[in-house]
């Protein structure tokens, strides 16, 4: 019977009641109920941010709690890290631009709060600007790029890491544009950067361009300075 009822379990999608249900302990009908109901609802919520978590392209997973918020770190007035942490920006559709030197916890911290979004539920992508870069040119040139755009769209962060490590091609920077341009007043985007603005034409390789993304990014942004400087 326990078999058959375990098969049955599975064959109705229930694989936390099928995995646990042997250790539920009776103490009447209600209780015993609501317990089985409640090991169903938390296996689902495991594999539900395990989901989100795979499919936001986490290289690493990095948690809030271990991130040093330093002295050096200056937040802008109008958010404070408590907010921050509980991604009321997201919520808002505003933005979370990370500046500082390299090794400053630029990446850490915008991988951390990815990681909180999963877990709140909210669809996140990760990727750095050269590899999104990459992955749109690759995607233009195969005649699906409007798939994958559409697959972003879904996203409510989008996370661009190491804006300024590697110049963009032309072609690469004005896609690039494009997604950005679409984020705004729609969704979230958490960018990081070792220089500052007035340094990403050269990475861009266009002053209009840059200055268009730019203007883009700032408004209706948070901007997070590490005071170690930058390069």
């Amino acid at each position: 019977m326990s078999e058959w009822i375990e098969k049955t379990m599975r064959a109705l999608k229930l694989g936390g009641l099928a995995k646990e249900w042997r250790g539920v302990v009776y103490e009447d009908r209600e209780q015993y109920v609501r317990s089985l109901l409640e090991l169903e609802v938390k296996e689902r919520e495991i594999n539900r941010i395990n989901r989100m978590t795979k499919t936001a392209g986490f290289t690493v997973i990095k948690r809030l709690e271990d991130f040093e918020w330093n002295k050096t770190i200056e937040l802008p007035h109008g958010i404070t890290r408590e907010e921050l942490e509980e991604l009321s920006f997201v919520d808002r559709k505003e933005n979370l631009i990370l500046m500082g030197a390299v090794g400053t916890g630029k990446t850490h911290l915008a991988s951390a709060l990815a990681y909180r979004a999963c877990q709140d539920g909210k669809m996140t992508r990760l990727f750095t600007a050269a590899s999104l870069g990459n992955l749109l040119l690759e995607k233009n040139q195969k005649g699906v790029l409007h798939g994958f755009l559409l697959t972003l769209r879904k996203a409510e962060l989008l996370v661009i890491d190491e804006v300024g490590f590697v110049p963009l091609r032309k072609d690469a920077a004005e896609l690039l544009f494009q997604v950005v341009s679409e984020c705004y007043e729609r969704r979230s985007l958490i960018v990081t950067s070792n220089l500052e603005f007035s340094q990403w034409s050269g990475i861009f390789g266009d002053n209009r361009l840059t200055a268009a993304l730019v203007d883009r990014l700032i408004h209706h942004s948070h901007i997070v300075v590490n005071g170690y400087g930058l390069d």
